[in-house]
């Protein structure tokens, strides 16, 4: 049984990291900016096993403020990731202002299909009304805290689900997740506090907590991650703007 290397679709990563330390990591990761400023500073990049998300954090005033239509349009045709984006309960930004920049985002992603990861964090049920008036494909709802009727109306519109540590403990939340719809990530360094040597990539306790929860061993419930995110990026249409290395694991190869 070939084990794939870790997929970590949810991390924060500085952006002047050297590319070398990257690949140390061995691991396949999703890293979120939190601005378009700080995408622009990361936009030059070519790492093999790293994605660079272009976003802009629901939680952020100066990156809210920031925002236009027009340079997130440009952004995005250098990466088939968007994230972090949504929106947030408790965030000083006004949420009419937040939902005009998650709207925006979901209308150029209707015309342009990405991979998204999703923040909803104490606005559970205004991300899914976001999502019902402007359907897209390729969503990931990153720490995922809605409860079950939600949950079952997220998968209904074709959500996924990342969970980080902070999250895997709690049985009621992964019972609520479909299987084929669970993706891994770390969150770091927010959803991996409590994790020993917590670093981006490092998804081995999220991998265990799941398998744990599930009676599975942990080497099938990455094998079924993959599967899952497999599906995903068929549903996005997005498998050919992936890095090759990527594609090359997403087909069961070894891209080392």
């Amino acid at each position: 049984m070939r084990i794939p290397p870790p997929l970590d679709t949810h991390a924060h990563v500085g952006a002047a990291i050297d590319g070398s330390e990257l690949r140390k990591l061995g691991a396949f990761i999703f890293a979120m900016t939190r601005s378009l400023d700080e995408f622009e500073a990361v936009r030059p990049r070519s790492d093999l096993r790293t994605l660079w998300g272009v976003g802009v954090h629901p939680g952020l005033v100066r990156a809210q403020k920031a925002f236009t239509p027009e340079r997130f349009r440009q952004q995005i045709q250098d990466t088939p990731l968007v994230g972090e984006v949504g929106l947030d309960g408790s965030s000083r930004v006004p949420i009419e202002q937040q939902t005009a920049t998650f709207r925006y985002v979901l209308e150029e992603l209707q015309r342009h299909p990405r991979i998204v990861s999703v923040h909803s964090s104490g606005a559970h049920l205004r991300v899914l009304r976001e999502l019902h008036r402007t359907p897209v494909e390729g969503v990931i709802l990153h720490w995922w805290t809605g409860g079950a009727e939600m949950t079952e109306e997220a998968v209904r519109l074709g959500c996924y689900f990342s969970l980080p540590p902070a999250m895997t403990f709690s049985e009621e939340t992964v019972r609520a997740i479909p299987p084929h719809r669970l993706l891994t990530e770390t969150d770091h360094p927010y959803g991996d506090r409590r994790t020993r040597g917590a670093k981006p990539g490092r998804i081995s306790e999220v991998e265990q907590n799941l398998a744990d929860l599930r009676g599975i061993d942990s080497r099938v419930q990455r094998i079924e991650v993959w599967a899952n995110f497999a599906k995903l990026v068929d549903a996005a249409g997005v498998g050919a703007a992936l890095p090759y290395e990527w594609r090359t694991t997403l087909r069961g190869g070894d891209s080392r």
